[in-house]
């Protein structure tokens, strides 16, 4: 026997649907913006003046932003190096780290440019508080894979 759908059983039926695609919609929105998400941003030959730390020197300026809503503690700034130099991390930092920034809120890492060599690195990082690293790639794919390839040969 074949059941018949009242007028009543079909609005519900289209009331349900709807629900059950609007709160999948936005959960799917709520996963997609509450995420963090960091901008890192590295300018090169950079002088800066008034400042008597850095008065004159060329510098390295690297720019860690936070783009998201959730808030982020990074702990450290500096960058990974193609092997097999050594990475390095940042100490003139502002504000000093570990610290907190708030959605739009950044820090600001100074490296004296003559003191880096630029050719070396592999990607600019910063790391918050649970040890995920947000990177900005500085040399190219190729160089990349040569020194993780590199690096394993030495470590097997």
């Amino acid at each position: 026997m074949i059941h018949v759908m009242t007028t009543a059983e079909r609005v519900t039926a289209i009331i349900a649907a709807y629900g059950a695609v609007l709160s999948t919609v936005a959960v799917a929105r709520q996963i997609i913006t509450e995420h963090v998400s960091v901008k890192i941003t590295a300018h090169r030959d950079m002088m800066t003046h008034g400042d008597p730390r850095h008065d004159g020197t060329t510098l390295i300026i690297l720019k860690v932003v936070n783009k998201g809503h959730r808030p982020v503690t990074i702990t450290h700034t500096g960058a990974r190096c193609l092997y097999p130099t050594q990475p390095f991390m940042c100490g003139d930092n502002e504000p000093l780290l570990a610290h907190e920034i708030k959605e739009g809120e950044g820090i600001t890492s100074y490296m004296n440019q003559s003191d880096t060599d630029i050719a070396t690195i592999d990607f600019w990082q910063a790391i918050d508080s649970t040890g995920r690293v947000y990177k900005l790639r500085e040399a190219s794919w190729l160089k990349h894979w040569k020194s993780v390839l590199q690096w394993r040969l030495s470590n097997s």
